[in-house]
C-alpha cells in the first residue's frame, strides 16, 4: 500500500471530520446571540495532503444554508477519500496475490 497516498487520503478525512464538527457546532449555536460561525478551510500541505484551518467568522449570526451546503459537500469529500483508501487496499491485495 502506498503510504503516501493513504496519508493524503487521511488528511482529506481529517478535513471532512473538522467540517462536520463545525457544522454541528454552528447548527447547535445558530440561535445563540453573538455566536460567530466556525469556519473550516483546507489548504494544500507541504507533503501534498490537506492542512485543516479553523477560524471564526468576523460577524456574528447564523448561515444555515451555507452550513447545509458545506455538510453535503463534506459527505462527498468523505466518500471520495474512503474510495482512495479502499482502492489502495485492493491494489495491495492484488500485489500480495501475485507474490503468493
Amino acid at each position: 500500500m502506498s503510504f503516501r497516498v493513504v496519508d493524503r487520503a487521511r488528511s482529506g478525512l481529517n478535513l471532512a471530520e473538522a467540517r462536520q464538527s463545525a457544522f454541528a457546532h454552528n447548527t447547535a449555536n445558530a440561535l445563540t446571540e453573538g455566536h460567530r460561525r466556525v469556519r473550516v478551510d483546507g489548504a494544500e500541505g507541504p507533503d501534498g495532503g490537506v492542512e485543516v484551518r479553523v477560524s471564526r467568522e468576523t460577524l456574528p449570526g447564523p448561515d444555515l444554508v451555507r452550513d447545509v451546503v458545506e455538510s453535503a459537500t463534506t459527505a462527498v469529500l468523505y466518500r471520495a477519500n474512503i474510495a482512495v483508501v479502499n482502492a489502495e487496499s485492493e491494489r495491495l491485495g492484488e500485489l500480495l496475490d501475485l507474490q503468493g
